[in-house]
């Protein structure tokens, strides 16, 4: 019994030794920081994407006259 007892005090003392240290570990950097590339970044995508009057709301634009090739 005094086996089982020493063991769940051990394991107890572990586990609060691990959560204190863990949670005062002090971050290097944040990981978009670090694996962040410069040619990932568009700084003005410009009107090329989706087209100079699109606003983003449905029904907006007027698409009459336009056909989609199928």
């Amino acid at each position: 019994m005094g086996i089982i007892v020493t063991g769940v005090v051990v394991v107890g003392a572990i586990a609060f030794g691990t959560g204190y240290y863990v949670l005062n570990l002090q971050p290097a950097e944040p990981a978009w920081e670090v694996y962040s590339t410069e040619g990932a970044r568009v700084g003005d995508p410009g009107h090329n994407l989706v087209g100079k009057n699109w606003s983003g709301e449905p029904g907006s634009v007027s698409t009459d006259g336009e056909e989609t090739s199928s």
